[in-house]
């Protein structure tokens, strides 16, 4: 689990708004936000690459300026200004750049951090998360409880948890009804933000 700091409620706010805006955004999990992730490293890299691009470009006009630029720069702003553009190499350079610029816009408008999942949280300046491990071990561990299970796979998700379970010597439909209900039951004890919907798959195993 993680815990994050939490905006404080908003000031002249009754105790009663505050808990009915706790009850709307945790009651039916439809306001229920993802963590965002820092994004460290593209911004960084971004950082990186535009301190380079313009300081470059700074030292190449301070030199022009001053009649003293480099022959490495009079041979790129001669090639700038009389290159087509049409080789191949500089149409991969044009792609790489289009696709890591959408890769940056793609990082800019999702939040990230797939991995955990909001609980309902327990006081006004906290957020607390679990991750989806965590959760689907848990699952697990109650599936493989009952009688008759010998084998139990979760894919947890954020609004439906996928159990496919192996089992001998039990009718389906009594196992699966117990299944269901131990699930359930212990998919809203984990207290999670947004309570997810089980979905469970049997598959009998004979000669074991």
């Amino acid at each position: 689990m993680s815990l994050e700091a939490a905006p404080e409620a908003p000031s002249g706010a009754s105790p009663a708004d505050t808990s009915a805006g706790a009850t709307d955004d945790w009651g039916d999990g439809a306001k229920v936000r993802r963590a965002w992730s820092p994004r460290g490293f593209p911004a960084g890299l971004v950082a990186l690459l535009a301190a380079g691009v313009a300081g470059t470009a700074l030292y190449i006009g301070v030199t022009a300026r001053i009649d003293r630029a480099p022959r490495w720069s009079r041979d790129l702003l001669e090639r700038a200004q009389t290159h087509e553009w049409r080789d191949n190499w500089t149409i991969v350079a044009g792609l790489t750049a289009a696709v890591l610029g959408l890769w940056l816009i793609v990082l800019a408008a999702t939040p990230g951090r797939r991995s955990l999942l909001r609980l309902r949280s327990p006081g006004d300046a906290m957020t607390v998360y679990m991750t989806r491990r965590t959760a689907a071990s848990f699952l697990r561990h109650t599936a493989l409880a009952s009688s008759g299970v010998l084998d139990a796979r979760v894919r947890m998700g954020r609004r439906k948890a996928v159990l496919r379970v192996d089992y001998h010597f039990r009718d389906p439909d009594d196992l699966h009804d117990e299944l269901i209900e131990r699930l359930e039951e212990r998919a809203n004890a984990l207290t999670l933000a947004r309570v997810p919907r089980v979905d469970l798959r049997l598959q009998p195993v004979s000669g074991r």
